[in-house]
């Protein structure tokens, strides 16, 4: 009698596939386990930890915080040109970062005749602009991340020059944001009175009133 002996074993499970299925199963397992423990961890990043005053210990960080998560990468002043007070030189600029948001901070003295109200007053009303004022400063909130703020500050008698200051954060969310801009203008407000006071020493300066501007 012929008896026929199947020695295909291709479809039979070899000690070896059978470690390959445990070990994928295995991982499997670990990262589904790992993805339910990251859902309940408290969230690791550090806390922000802001001054009180930036820019060379010149200009308040109330509104710096406020447009800042309480957590992220750590708060840095990267520089900080002409805050010091009575240094005029009729620009001066203060970069800050943290919790992945940057600030450009700018200010600088017009001397040009064309720089004056009225142009202030044009810009202001281009669409997209959003007019605002504080005392006799005025200036506007342009788009979702800037603000532009000009104070009188004349060389002399009879002269119209203006002292611009301007305010931009990036790192946001490109869209219109009015507590953002609140913020963003009362941090202009900080910086002109500082530097307007302090630093250039304009004539109007006297005039600018304490708190946040008017927008609208």
């Amino acid at each position: 009698m012929n008896v026929n002996v199947r020695t295909d074993t291709s479809a039979a499970p070899t000690s070896g596939n059978r470690r390959k299925k445990i070990t994928f199963a295995a991982l499997g397992t670990l990262v589904v386990a790992g993805a339910a423990v990251a859902l309940f961890l408290p969230d690791r990043k550090p806390a922000l930890s802001i001054p009180d005053r930036v820019c060379a210990e010149a200009v308040p960080s109330t509104h710096v915080k406020a447009l800042l998560p309480e957590k992220g990468e750590p708060f840095e002043e990267e520089r900080a040109v002409n805050f010091t007070p009575d240094v005029s030189r009729g620009l001066g600029m203060c970069d800050l970062s943290g919790g992945g948001r940057i600030f450009e901070i700018r200010y600088s003295r017009l001397q040009d005749p064309q720089y004056n109200r009225e142009w202030v007053r044009r810009d202001a009303s281009k669409p997209g602009n959003i007019p605002l004022s504080l005392g006799p400063a005025g200036g506007y909130v342009e788009s979702h991340s800037r603000v532009e703020l000009f104070v009188d500050c004349p060389y002399a008698k009879g002269r119209t020059d203006l002292l611009e200051v301007s305010v931009g954060i990036g790192g946001v969310p490109e869209t219109v944001d009015t507590t953002r801009q609140a913020a963003l203008a009362g941090l202009a407000a900080d910086v002109a009175r500082v530097i307007a006071r302090q630093v250039e020493r304009c004539e109007g300066a006297a005039d600018l009133p304490d708190g946040a501007p008017a927008i609208g």
